[in-house]
């Protein structure tokens, strides 16, 4: 499980590459990537959350990995942003109601984004810490690491990088229909 994680995390940092060069370079090779990710952003970032929670479950519910107080509020940004992104896919949210959702996402995305870089920089330099976390579930704990650099804060980064990155590319998408945005019973 930890390998099969690690793959995901590979792939999901390979896909938030592609659309980081897509929102800043504009190549022209890319821009129906970008559209995509637009027109799909709940279903992509229902991907990454949901992922993300189900793993961070199995590692701690079936491999018994005590989650540390870090660990927590990684999980409570996460845990949230998954609930809103299923919310949205099972209401078949249009991109621009998508868009109304995004700076709720983007917050808790960002924050989880900061916790995770922090978890990720204690576990490489211990002497960082801060006494945030107790001694009986130390945040420096690290239950393994794959490909040389991929623990489970790494992990979670690059699914807050990501779903960040979709967001800010729903963000930065023109607006096609004014209506949407402004009427709540519309498509």
């Amino acid at each position: 499980m930890q390998t099969f994680s690690a793959l995901l995390a590979v792939g999901a940092l390979v896909g938030a590459t592609v659309l980081l060069v897509g929102l800043v370079f504009r190549p022209a090779g890319l821009v129906d990537v970008v559209t995509l990710v637009r027109s799909s952003a709940a279903r992509f970032v229902l991907l990454l959350a949901g992922a993300s929670m189900l793993g961070s479950l199995y590692f701690s519910e079936v491999a018994h990995y005590a989650p540390c107080k870090l660990c927590w509020y990684q999980r409570i940004c996460m845990y949230s942003i998954a609930i809103v992104s299923l919310v949205a896919v099972a209401k078949r949210e249009q991109a621009a109601r998508v868009r109304v959702l995004a700076p709720y996402v983007l917050a808790l995305s960002v924050t989880g984004l900061v916790v995770s870089t922090y978890h990720y920089l204690l576990e490489w330099f211990p002497q960082l810490e801060s006494n945030v976390c107790s001694i009986d579930v130390p945040c420096t704990t690290v239950w393994f690491r794959k490909l040389g650099f991929l623990t489970l804060p790494g992990m979670a980064w690059i699914a807050f990088a990501g779903i960040t990155l979709v967001m800010i590319s729903v963000l930065t998408s023109p607006s096609h229909d004014a209506t949407v945005d402004n009427h709540p019973g519309g498509n």
